[in-house]
């Protein structure tokens, strides 16, 4: 995710689209799609060296910002700790925001979530 300089993101925009929590310490892949450093570190445990989201290879990209210690986006990371510090507070203490879990609600059960599923299908969306 490429934030400009003055621009604050919207909470939404800082969620990481795998656990679905706010963004903590964010690596933005070559491809420009950012997920959290637990989330990333995650994928690549299970040997996948592609972007989770578009599925480009980051082998190489990953060996080299490893080696380098340079994984984290840190101007994203500030920008988030700097407008969000409550819940990247609650993030790291292992809590929910209640924001997201607010934003996101329609994943919190089944039927919930094939409810959604049918109504986005019914009017075309393509991505809910």
């Amino acid at each position: 995710m490429a934030v400009p300089q003055n621009a604050i993101p919207s909470l939404s925009e800082c969620q990481c689209l795998i656990c679905v929590e706010i963004l903590i310490e964010p690596v933005t892949l070559p491809c420009n799609h950012t997920l959290c450093n637990q989330c990333f570190q995650s994928t690549i445990e299970k040997a996948s060296l592609c972007c989770p989201f578009c599925r480009r290879r980051i082998s190489s990209w990953t060996r080299y910002h490893a080696r380098r210690n340079s994984l984290v986006n840190t101007e994203l990371w500030q920008i988030i700790q700097k407008h969000y510090p409550e819940e990247c507070r609650l993030r790291m203490s292992g809590q929910k925001s209640e924001e997201m879990v607010d934003e996101f609600n329609f994943l919190s059960s089944r039927g919930n979530r094939n409810q959604r599923y049918r109504e986005c299908h019914r009017f075309g969306m393509l991505a809910f």
